[in-house]
């Protein structure tokens, strides 16, 4: 609310009451916004006649919530200082993509021309090589390798959605029905015929101050615009509360798929998902090696090294396609970011079974699609969940990352 506005104060000596009202002014089609608020008023109870009054107008500026999403990214950043090199690598990002003026070729976005708008608009007729490879006369027939660059980037960006799992409202595939908190307090631990008490790697809720659906939806049109601010804003996973209802060892076991949020459990466990966009991201690298194969762009790229040396002329003098190559590049850097946590929330621990999330980690693209198709699934639900076949597999990764089989 904004400052009161006192309307009225007289000197008053005689008992008053205090009464409060709730306000909005309206139109024939309906209340106006940041037309409302609330006033008090001090009431003589003989006459009932207002003696003093305070209006509270609701302000059309609320700092509230964005102060409060402020301090959380500035706490975070002095909390884990490995956040700091997202953080300027984003606004380095940000100067030299959209603001830079001779440091990547072409005009800044306060300058961009009519021909980098209809640049972007016919990349964009491209997307997933519908349009080209289905040779549409609509098609607009741009240099294969920006073609293939471009839908690299989208595939890439989209991989990420194999980590919906990192954001959880605790209710489930299923909704807040009426079994919901029901759920919550039988899933927080259980108790096995052998006295041992299974409780989750990581806290059953957890919360990020930008959404990942929203942010990977972004990425596919500024892919490290969005990613860098959700890499250095975002939650780290936590243990959950130290408190046990049962007494006996406490044993991790991993989230279970009916902990997962609807997005994450069709879309986000999905194995298809690594080797469609594995399956696109090699077809990106075909087409820009031998799409459109002809006068226009030469033959493919073993036959003859035209259509990369026309490429080079494009990267020296275009903003877009630099952007494109700048995004691979960080993607490369910062695809493996999400991993530990989510092998955290399979339950396994970060001293075993290495080789996988390496390879996530430090091969470009194709490693991030491996780990989504070979990683440990969540199991369904716990009447389905080994935890004896789960300890074996664990202790069979101790042994690999030991050497010893």
């Amino acid at each position: 609310f904004a400052e009161p506005r006192r309307r009225r104060r007289v000197a008053y000596d005689r008992p008053t009451i205090n009464v409060a009202a709730l306000w909005h002014i309206e139109n024939d089609s309906g209340p106006l916004p940041l037309a409302r608020g609330t006033t008090f008023f001090k009431v003589d109870p003989a006459t009932n006649l207002i003696v003093e009054a305070y209006e509270y107008p609701v302000s059309s500026f609320k700092s509230g919530t964005s102060g409060l999403n402020l301090l959380s990214i500035v706490s975070k950043l002095l909390d884990d200082n490995r956040r700091w090199f997202p953080f300027w690598v984003w606004a380095f990002y940000v100067y030299f993509v959209f603001f830079s003026d001779g440091i990547l070729p072409g005009k800044d976005l306060l300058h961009a021309d009519a021909k980098t708008w209809s640049e972007v608009r016919d990349l964009s007729s491209s997307f997933l090589f519908i349009a080209p490879a289905m040779k549409f006369p609509t098609a607009a027939k741009l240099h294969p390798v920006l073609e293939g660059l471009f839908n690299g980037v989208l595939a890439w960006s989209f991989l990420f959605a194999g980590f919906l799992s990192d954001e959880r409202s605790g209710v489930g595939p299923y909704g807040r029905d009426s079994r919901y908190y029901e759920r919550m307090a039988r899933n927080q631990e259980e108790l096995l015929d052998s006295g041992v008490v299974l409780v989750p790697p990581v806290s059953t809720t957890k919360s990020n101050l930008l959404p990942l659906v929203p942010t990977i939806v972004g990425m596919q049109f500024f892919a490290s615009g969005f990613l860098l601010p959700y890499l250095f804003s975002r939650t780290n996973e936590r243990m959950p509360a130290d408190v046990s209802l049962y007494d006996g060892p406490r044993r991790i076991r991993p989230l279970y798929k009916e902990e997962l949020d609807r997005p994450a459990a069709v879309l986000g466990e999905w194995r298809g998902l690594g080797i469609v966009l594995g399956c696109l991201g090699l077809y990106a690298i075909y087409w820009g090696f031998a799409g459109r194969a002809g006068a226009d762009f030469g033959p493919p790229i073993w036959v003859s090294d035209k259509r990369m040396l026309d490429f080079m002329k494009i990267l020296d003098k275009d903003r877009v396609a630099a952007t494109l190559v700048v995004n691979l590049w960080l993607l490369g850097i910062f695809q493996g970011w999400l991993i530990d946590d989510d092998w955290k929330r399979r339950g396994r621990s970060l001293e075993e079974e290495t080789f996988l999330r390496n390879v996530a980690k430090f091969f470009p693209f194709f490693g991030l699609a491996a780990y989504l198709i070979f990683r440990p699934r969540f199991p369904s639900d716990r009447g389905s969940f080994d935890y004896d076949r789960f300890e074996l597999d664990r202790e069979r990764g101790r042994r690999r990352r030991n050497g010893r089989f």
